[in-house]
């Protein structure tokens, strides 16, 4: 199996080989980088897909300080990542949990992140976790039938040809009950404020037309806080898990977004930076 050796411990990698245009993916609360595998096996010929299991998920090193799940945390965890491939130019595609992750690096690497993609993003603003949640949170991986709940929540229209359900709970039951907690509370003390205007190089917002995480006026208020969004695009027949409901729908909007010609939109970008 695949490994990245890094100064931040060893991840679990899958890999669509190809050359260019490279995309890095990453996964949310209760995902891995198998979720990801219906786009890899998608993804043109000659295009290069990269997806990784963060630290505390399937394969890669495990933690019991909790402050590496904190967004501070998993931000150096892709930034050592990304070193130790060896990457420069690519598009980044986060989903859910992973997005503000995603966001602070692209605000601090602008020049290295070709297009951003924010899949179910949390919000800028007002994203707190309530209270009674956190117990929850803990009990999730020691719970099946709350695993399954919370999976046919995210996933409504879960695709079983792609990723089976025993699959899927695997995934969040090999979890350390303080993880998704400790998660939760990374999201919360994340605020980007006024730096949203950092992100001026492409940005695709995309929103599962059964989300009931994210609604329809956060997504809106979250497209209108990014200089770089010029689209939030609404996937029908999905919940807030589209890469493993739509793959096909999904891997598409994908396509047409990373292959569009962004050089007038590069050349406005150089003169806000100047």
């Amino acid at each position: 199996m695949p490994f990245i050796e890094t100064s931040r411990g060893r991840f679990f990698y899958r890999e669509r080989p190809g050359t260019t245009p490279t995309l890095l993916f990453l996964h949310g609360n209760l995902g891995s980088s198998r979720w990801w595998e219906p786009i890899l096996h998608r993804l043109p010929e000659g295009w290069r897909g990269i997806a990784y299991d963060a630290l505390g998920y399937g394969n890669s090193d495990r933690t019991d300080e909790l402050t590496r799940f904190s967004v501070p945390g998993r931000l150096r965890d892709l930034i050592a990542i990304i070193e130790a491939l060896g990457l420069e130019h690519f598009h980044l595609v986060a989903h859910s949990t992973a997005t503000p992750v995603a966001v602070e690096y692209a605000l601090l690497e602008p020049k290295a992140v070709k297009t951003l993609t924010l899949i179910g993003p949390v919000p800028f603003t007002d994203a707190q976790t309530p209270t009674e949640a956190y117990p929850l949170l803990e009990q999730l991986p020691t719970d099946r039938e709350l695993i399954i709940r919370a999976i046919q929540a995210s996933a409504p229209h879960l695709d079983t040809n792609e990723i089976t359900m025993e699959e899927l709970v695997s995934i969040v039951a090999a979890l350390d009950p303080l993880t998704l907690p400790a998660i939760a509370r990374g999201l919360d003390a994340w605020q980007p404020g006024d730096r949203a205007r950092g992100l001026t190089m492409p940005v695709m917002l995309v929103r599962g037309e059964d989300d009931i995480m994210v609604e329809e006026s956060q997504a809106h208020q979250t497209l209108l806080a990014i200089p770089g969004a010029g689209q939030l695009e609404l996937l029908h027949g999905a919940g807030h898990s589209p890469m493993i409901e739509t793959p096909s729908g999904l891997t598409e909007l994908l396509i047409a977004f990373i292959a569009e010609d962004w050089d007038e939109l590069e050349a406005i970008r150089h003169s806000i930076e100047k």
